[in-house]
């Protein structure tokens, strides 16, 4: 199931050099953090400040190409913890209203979700397992 979280902060580390992005559960309590590169960190604080390029970016020439071909991000999706590392989905429809979900990373979804100020959504099964919840049904189960 997937759950729409908000973007609450993006933090700079200077001292290890370090960007993460803080994502809170809309309706709830439950966060995920996400370490993100510098470029994508600098294009995240430029989606969010409104600032708009002469010419299109990476993240601009994404949603150009959509939208030219007459889809539409809808939304974006984090819908995999694996290794330490997350995996997730842009949500685009298409021009017949199917929503197809294209592999993307959490960090230049983010990106084009806080351009195009559309959904985050992370899987029930991501947040449980970022904040715990798996484990302590574990522990329960042993008992």
């Amino acid at each position: 199931m997937m759950i729409e979280m908000e973007m609450v902060e993006i933090q700079l580390h200077d001292n290890g050099g370090q960007q993460i992005i803080i994502l809170q559960e809309k309706d709830g309590a439950r966060i995920v953090s996400i370490f993100v590169g510098t470029f994508e960190f600098i294009y995240l604080d430029q989606a969010l400040k409104g600032i708009i390029h002469e010419r299109p970016m990476t993240h601009d020439l994404i949603v150009n190409v959509l939208d030219t071909l007459g889809g539409k991000l809808v939304g974006v999706l984090v819908d995999e913890l694996r290794n330490n590392t997350y995996f997730g989905k842009l949500l685009v429809r298409t021009g017949d209203g199917e929503v197809l979900r294209v592999d993307s990373r959490p960090s230049d979804a983010m990106v084009l979700a806080m351009k195009e100020r559309v959904p985050i959504y992370v899987e029930e099964d991501v947040l449980r397992a970022v904040s715990g919840e798996e484990e302590e049904r574990e522990s329960d189960d042993d008992e």
